[in-house]
């Protein structure tokens, strides 16, 4: 099988062509490399070309997409709104209408971010989605065409993990500041349910064998806040959680508005995949183990 990656020197992208590389015919795209090795191929272009893009299914006839691009910085699509459209609406209607014509599949990676969060308690896929940015409307536009193929997945989740290319995510931002003693106000009125990105690759994994098509919650078997997360990190991590001060969202200011609750329910997910979900601490614990591997190598 074929299989094509988009956004894969990414976070999540990196950690799907690790995972799939062994197993399947990996072509990789991005603005630039990421990991290389057996059975990956790197073509690198501006993915908002429609031309280039096309030109790129064309030649390398993949079976199944992964559509991971995005622009994950949710204040910068506020700034960039025909940017946003161009990578989460314009690209996945491309691809989905390349692999509806010849019987394939993609798999679209959505958001947490498509409810406004005024519910208290999780969100099922059969809530109704009110986004609150043009971040999370436009990644809704994007599950539009996915939804109407004959072969289409769409995953809505939340992740956290390890960058490639000094990055900072959420999990490593805490991290940094944990070490370093740095300042962190965390939200205890925000609550998500993330699951690291080698989890959501080894789901993603089963999936292509195992197949299933709509739409999908894939996080944690559970939530927390932002505030819990960073105290757990802290203390799987055993470093001091003194410089961490719990904060409301209501007392931010930002370009982007943002959903206080993006807990996501998986009963739907997880009564049909062989897979045991995680917990939030769990995924904490599979990053503490992740660096832990990695300072040992370089020691």
């Amino acid at each position: 099988m074929r299989i094509g990656i988009t956004g894969a020197s990414g976070m999540l992208g990196t950690a799907l062509v690790v995972c799939l590389a062994s197993t399947y015919n990996i072509l990789a795209t991005s603005r630039s490399k990421g990991v290389e090795g057996k059975n990956i191929e790197w073509n690198c272009f501006d993915l908002t070309d429609s031309v280039l893009l096309n030109e790129w299914l064309n030649h390398n006839k993949p079976d199944l997409v992964i559509h991971c691009a995005a622009i994950v910085n949710v204040d910068t699509c506020e700034d960039h709104v025909d940017a946003a459209m161009a990578v989460h609406v314009k690209t996945t209607e491309i691809i989905a209408n390349y692999l509806n014509s010849i019987n394939g599949r993609l798999i679209y990676i959505s958001t947490d971010s498509v409810f406004d969060g005024e519910k208290q308690y999780a969100y099922s896929e059969s809530d109704l989605v009110n986004p609150l940015n043009v971040y999370a409307k436009t990644k809704l536009m994007g599950e539009k065409p996915v939804q109407l193929m004959d072969n289409g997945l769409v995953l809505r989740t939340n992740i956290i993990g390890w960058t490639q290319k000094g990055g900072t995510s959420f999990a490593e931002w805490i991290l940094n500041g944990l070490i370093n003693n740095m300042p962190l106000n965390l939200f205890h009125d925000v609550y998500f349910s993330p699951l690291t990105v080698d989890s959501l690759s080894r789901i993603i994994e089963e999936i292509i064998k195992n197949p299933i098509f709509g739409l999908y919650n894939c996080a944690s078997n559970d939530s927390i806040s932002k505030y819990d997360f960073g105290k757990k990190m802290a203390k799987i991590f055993q470093l001091s959680d003194a410089n961490i001060s719990k904060a409301s969202i209501d007392s931010m200011i930002f370009k982007a508005s943002r959903p206080k609750n993006m807990a996501l329910n998986i009963e739907k997910i997880s009564s049909i995949l062989d897979y045991d979900f995680p917990s939030a601490v769990d995924a904490i614990r599979l990053m503490k183990n992740q660096y832990e591997n990695k300072n040992s190598l370089l020691n």
